[in-house]
């Protein structure tokens, strides 16, 4: 990781406002939500998944509806590998239905889900691939069954709504990570380092301590036929240094966003909050960006967390990644916390496994980013 120096930002109120959905910024941490349940700050201990063996069954799912067609020798290359790793592969009945926007029904999304929580069969769900639409999902789940049949559940991008929810309203540690068309259907094969997160995160019950970043990686597309062209990473960097630690929260900062003034949004008081962001090359990437965490800032969630967690983004030009970063700073200026960005979690490869819920901490002194409990049982 290489320390920069701090770029100069616009001073912002200090002050902060309410957000519009009417989330309090001195919310009590055993407040009742909307629907009658209480958040996790009120429940004792996170409640940690069992741990992954040999010849477990992991259920397949797709909790996002998508713009796109399942790629076949994507998907099966993707199956094949976790079977080849020693694990069995069970899909939910609407897995593969047909993929375009609003389909299939977020009824059928939530029916696979609670089919796979009720199943003692299964031992992990991991997800087909991002999309939108997951947050439909959620007041269709059945809360009691997931609580009484804790399991792994696996994701990233438009999953971030999943795993937030399910750390929110039932306490459930998951884990943002690779899913099977985006990290296991890689040509030839899954990334070691993504593959080595995902063994060290899911199949042992011990903290994995510090996370390094690869030694390469790209943001250029999957092919079919060779394995992407990779480039030198240059490693963490601090944008703001400093030392924090407490409870890893967040994953693709539009998906989290969708969740505010919902109950699958848990208080981020004095958490270290992970933000990602996919850049779908239409040029609209900045204005989001800047859009999203002027929100942030006038909820008060920069005022709330304790350290910042940046993914890196796809297919950025320098003076792009310069932009990115003065808005980061920008937005975060009446505050102190450290920032730790370029983060190989998120729409890059290949990928950290992070577990959402589970006690973390860095400090850019001893140029260090780690995971400090096991997140299974």
């Amino acid at each position: 990781m290489n320390k920069i120096n701090r770029r100069e930002a616009l001073k912002v109120t200090a002050g902060v406002l309410l957000a519009g959905a009417g989330i309090s910024t001195n919310r009590p941490s055993a407040a009742k939500r909307a629907d009658g349940s209480t958040s996790i700050s009120a429940m004792h201990q996170p409640i940690k998944p069992p741990k992954l063996v040999t010849q477990d069954t992991v259920g397949i799912v797709s909790p996002a509806s998508a713009f796109f067609t399942i790629n076949e020798p994507a998907f099966q290359r993707g199956v094949a590998y976790l079977e080849q790793a020693g694990l069995r592969v069970q899909l939910a009945p609407h897995t593969l239905d047909q993929r375009q926007h609003l389909s299939p029904p977020a009824q059928h999304r939530a029916e696979d889900l609670n089919q796979m929580f009720a199943d003692p069969k299964i031992k992990a769900i991991f997800c087909l691939s991002g999309g939108s639409g997951v947050n439909a999902v959620l007041p269709l789940l059945d809360w009691e069954q997931i609580e009484r049949s804790p399991k792994v559940v696996m994701g990233y991008s438009a999953i971030t709504a999943l795993l937030i929810a399910l750390y929110a309203k039932v306490g459930l540690v998951t884990f943002h990570g690779p899913m099977i068309l985006n990290g296991f259907s890689e040509y030839p094969q899954p990334f070691a380092y993504t593959w080595q997160g995902v063994e060290q995160m899911l199949f042992r019950a011990e903290p994995v301590g510090t996370l390094k970043p690869p030694a390469q990686w790209t943001d250029t597309y999957t092919s079919e036929d060779q394995p992407r062209a990779m480039k030198r990473n240059p490693g963490w960097r601090w944008l703001r240094e400093g030392k924090a630690s407490g409870r890893l929260i967040g994953g693709n900062l539009d998906t989290m966003l969708t969740l505010v003034g919902t109950p699958y949004l848990p208080p981020l008081q004095g958490t270290l909050l992970c933000l990602e962001q996919v850049n779908f090359g239409d040029g609209q990437l900045l204005r989001k960006v800047d859009e999203s965490l002027a929100q942030c800032q006038q909820m008060g969630l920069f005022n709330q967390i304790a350290g910042l967690v940046i993914g890196k983004v796809n297919e950025l030009s320098e003076g792009e990644e310069r932009l990115f970063e003065s808005l980061i700073l920008e937005y975060t200026a009446g505050s102190q916390f450290p920032i730790l960005t370029g983060v190989d979690f998120g729409h890059t490869a290949p990928q950290l496994t992070l577990p959402i819920g589970i006690q973390a901490s860095f400090d850019s002194q001893q140029d260090r980013f780690s995971v400090d409990e096991a997140a299974i049982r």
